[in-house]
């Protein structure tokens, strides 16, 4: 929470500024969980032509889940099927 106290450091300054949105670019990342990137966001390119406020996480495309045997090969989905 901004402006909370550390739970590791109890002196550590956790002071912060609310930017201001001004400008938008266009990033990639490797994984999203909820509404944070987990893993560092990559610069693309500057997007001059776009306002802050058109820019929402519904805009984002949702990942489609491989199937097993996309993954191991057809072989690998074979060994994984249950037999009677």
């Amino acid at each position: 929470m901004p402006g909370a106290p550390s739970r590791w450091n109890a002196k550590k300054d956790m002071s912060w500024e609310p930017l201001r949105v001004a400008q938008v670019a266009e990033v990639t990342h490797e994984h999203l969980q909820g509404d944070r990137s987990c893993h560092t966001a990559r610069f693309q390119r500057s997007c001059p032509d776009r306002e802050p406020t058109s820019c929402t996480y519904e805009q984002l495309d949702a990942p489609v889940p491989l199937e097993l045997h996309e993954v191991f090969g057809t072989s690998a989905a074979s060994d994984l099927t249950p037999t009677s």
